[in-house]
């Protein structure tokens, strides 16, 4: 499922000595917020990692799948409802043998909410 563009949408984007950082806006009305939780909507980890996905693809302008999470950290709950933006910041992306491999840092303002670490095969 592509979650760009309904769960989320590109704010901006940022060059960075070390990678790039993709400011976004959360839809708190995706129907995924709906099931998770319908009173209390947090973004569920896996859309975390999808998200980060498809922005390395847009980054690398590649289209990738995930063959190997190495380090997920979730720190803080991220909720459309309190947190309207949030950016991603992509650093050490690397290609080498047809694979792609990121670490990736999420936070709002101040709050760090996860770090992550994975790598992609790039689709032929």
């Amino acid at each position: 499922m592509i979650l760009k563009d309904s769960l989320y949408n590109i704010i901006s984007t940022d060059a960075t000595d070390k990678g790039c950082a993709y400011t976004l806006s959360l839809n708190p009305e995706h129907v995924i917020y709906k099931a998770h939780f319908p009173e209390m909507p947090i973004t569920p980890g896996v859309c975390i990692i999808q998200v980060a996905k498809e922005l390395l693809e847009e980054a690398t302008g590649k289209s990738l799948s995930i063959t190997m999470v190495k380090n997920v950290k979730f720190l803080r709950v991220i909720s459309p409802v309190d947190t309207k933006e949030v950016c991603y910041s992509l650093q050490k992306i690397t290609e080498e043998d047809g694979c792609v491999k990121v670490q990736v840092q999420v936070t709002g303002g101040e709050d760090v909410y996860a770090k992550l670490s994975f790598t992609c095969q790039i689709a032929s």
